[in-house]
C-alpha cells in the first residue's frame, strides 16, 4: 500500500514538473522583454585580432553598444580554444544578457555555448554555423558563395599556367571546406596546373609566405597565380613575390577587405578581395541581436535560417558579399564608407574641378551685342 502511495505521489510530481518548467520559461521570457536597452549587458568573445577586419568590427560593435547605452565587455582568445572556453565561462559569470561569439573552431565551443543558453543568455554566433555549434541567432554570408567570389575575378581573366592555393586553418571545419570548394569551382574552367595546396595553421601570413617561397623555388617562371583564402595570407604571398621581383606579375586574391589589401589592389599587387563583413555588417548584427532579444523583431523578420548543433533552425541574418577590384574600389569601399579615399590611396582626394563658364558666357553675350 505504502509503495503504491509513493508511486502515485511521484507520478503526480512528474506530471506537474513540466507545468512548473513551462511557467518558469514564460516568466523568464517576460522578465527578458521587460528589459530596456540601458539594462542590457553584452559579452563579446572574439577569436582573434590578428586580421584587420576583426579588430575593425569589434570597434564598431563597441561603438554601437555605446550609442545605444548598452554595457559591453569583450575578451579575445588569440585562436586558443581552451582559453576561449574559459573566457566564455567568465562572461557567463558576469551575467551578460547577450553573448556574441566567433571562434577559431566552432565545435570546441558547443558545450559552453549551450551552458550560456541554459543560463538564460541569448547566444549569437557571428558567422554561419551549419550545425557545428550551438547558437540562438547567427549571421553572415554563405561560405561557398564567398569562396567562389574569392577567385572569381582571376577566373574571369581565363588564366593559364601554374597556380597554388593557400587555405586557412583546417580546424575551420565545414565553413572552411565550403570556402575551398567555392574557390576551386570558380577556377574549374581555367586551363591551369595546381602545383600546391596548403592549409595554414592559425591563418598565419608568415607561414603562408614560406609555402609560396617553396613554390617559387620550383615554379618562379611559370607561376601564374596564388589564390589565398584571406587577405592576411595574400599579404604573406605578396611579400614572397616581392622578394623575387614578381609582385604584380603573379596574380593574388583574398577576402576580408582589409585596408592593406585595398591599398595593394590600387597598387596593382593584389587583384581582388571580398568585402563580406566590415563596419556595416557589425552594426547590423548587433542592432539585430538587440532588437530580437527585446522582442522588437520576430523570426518572421528574418529571410533565412541556420542550423545549430541540436538540429534546430534558428534566425540567420544574411549579409551579401561584394567582390572588390581596382575597377570598383571607389564604389564598393570608399563610397560605402568602409575606408576613406586617403586611407586607400594614401593621398588627399582631389576636389571636383568645376568649370566656371560665367565669364565666357558674359563675353559671348557682349560680342553678340
Amino acid at each position: 500500500m505504502f509503495k503504491k502511495v509513493v508511486l502515485g505521489m511521484l507520478a503526480a510530481v512528474m506530471a506537474f514538473t513540466p507545468v512548473i518548467a513551462d511557467v518558469a520559461t514564460v516568466q523568464a521570457k517576460e522578465e527578458k522583454t521587460e528589459k530596456s536597452r540601458e539594462d542590457l549587458k553584452i559579452g563579446v568573445s572574439w577569436k582573434t585580432l590578428q586580421e584587420e577586419r576583426y579588430a575593425t568590427e569589434l570597434e564598431e560593435i563597441e561603438k554601437v553598444c555605446e550609442e545605444q547605452g548598452v554595457e559591453m565587455v569583450y575578451q579575445c582568445s588569440e585562436n586558443d580554444n581552451q582559453k576561449q572556453v574559459g573566457q566564455i565561462e567568465n562572461l557567463i559569470s558576469q551575467g551578460v544578457d547577450i553573448l556574441i561569439v566567433i571562434a577559431a573552431e566552432k565545435g570546441a565551443m558547443n558545450n559552453v555555448l549551450k551552458e550560456a543558453h541554459d543560463a538564460g543568455i541569448f547566444v549569437c554566433y557571428y558567422e554561419q554555423v551549419m550545425g557545428e555549434t550551438y547558437f540562438d541567432m547567427s549571421g553572415g554570408n554563405d561560405y561557398y558563395e564567398v569562396g567562389q567570389a574569392i577567385t572569381q575575378t582571376i577566373a574571369d581573366m581565363d588564366i593559364t599556367g601554374d597556380i597554388g592555393y593557400l587555405y586557412g586553418d583546417s580546424a575551420g571545419g565545414t565553413g572552411l571546406m565550403n570556402f575551398k570548394d567555392g574557390m576551386q569551382d570558380s577556377m574549374k574552367d581555367c586551363d591551369v596546373n595546381v602545383v600546391g595546396e596548403q592549409f595554414v595553421t592559425n591563418w598565419d601570413p608568415a607561414t603562408g609566405m614560406g609555402y609560396v617561397e617553396n613554390w617559387l623555388s620550383d615554379y618562379a617562371d611559370t607561376l601564374s597565380a596564388v589564390l589565398c583564402m584571406n587577405d592576411g595570407l595574400a599579404g604573406g604571398a605578396i611579400q614572397a613575390l616581392e622578394n623575387e621581383g614578381l609582385a604584380g606579375d603573379v596574380l593574388v586574391c583574398g577576402q576580408d577587405c582589409d585596408l592593406t589589401a585595398c591599398q595593394r589592389i590600387v597598387e596593382g599587387t593584389q587583384v581582388s578581395t571580398v568585402r563580406k563583413g566590415g563596419k556595416d555588417y557589425a552594426r547590423q548584427f548587433v542592432e539585430t541581436a538587440i532588437s530580437y532579444y527585446l522582442g522588437e523583431m520576430t523570426e518572421d523578420d528574418f529571410d533565412m535560417t541556420d542550423t545549430n548543433s541540436l538540429g534546430e533552425e534558428k534566425p540567420f541574418m544574411s549579409y551579401p558579399a561584394v567582390i572588390v577590384t581596382k575597377d570598383n574600389i571607389d564604389e564598393t569601399v570608399i563610397d560605402a564608407g568602409v575606408y576613406t579615399y586617403e586611407e586607400v590611396y594614401g593621398e588627399t582626394e582631389p576636389e571636383d574641378q568645376e568649370t566656371d563658364t560665367s565669364d565666357e558666357e558674359n563675353a559671348a553675350e557682349e560680342a553678340e551685342e
